[in-house]
């Protein structure tokens, strides 16, 4: 467990630093050739691509299948959250409580917001939703598009105060 640790470790270091060395903080990658280049199947590629390069950690993947396929991914520019939102307005996908950690540690970490608004969205999101458990939901998809929805409400909050800021 820990080599694939290791190797995914490895493929993430590599990935940033490509990313970092980028002047517009995009790369654009083929999946066959990285997975040869770290002597690994491309199935490990893609566990590093969804567990460590998603917009809940700062980046927007965008991958195409086949001959011509590649898989571009970008920093996720830190004045701009729009991306975030649409992600989480149009998946269909619902947060589960890491996913949510990440997003508000990157947010924090980047300075988009103080950890005092990093504190409120943990509590929010995380603890009220877990105090709940029982009382209001039957499932655990239930609790999820909770948090899915609340997170997105307080994202867009902070982006209208950035707009006005901005003004």
């Amino acid at each position: 467990m820990s080599a694939m640790y290791s190797l995914c470790d490895s493929i993430e270091k590599y990935l940033v630093k490509l990313i970092e060395d980028s002047p517009n903080q995009t790369v654009t990658i083929k999946r066959g050739q990285l997975a040869s280049e770290f002597d690994c199947a491309p199935s490990q590629i893609n566990y590093v691509l969804s567990t460590r390069f998603n917009v809940f950690r700062g980046f927007v993947v965008e991958s195409r299948r086949g001959g011509s396929g590649f898989v571009r991914i970008k920093r996720v520019p830190i004045d701009r959250l729009e991306p975030v939102v649409s992600y989480l307005k149009d998946s269909q996908e619902h947060l589960r409580e890491g996913e949510i950690e990440d997003l508000v540690n990157w947010l924090e970490r980047e300075k988009y917001i103080t950890h005092r608004e990093a504190q409120i969205m943990r509590a929010a999101v995380i603890n009220v939703i877990e105090k709940l458990d029982g009382l209001l939901f039957t499932s655990p998809t239930a609790k999820n598009v909770l948090r899915s929805v609340i997170m997105r409400e307080m994202l867009v909050q902070v982006l209208n105060w950035v707009n006005k800021d901005e003004m």
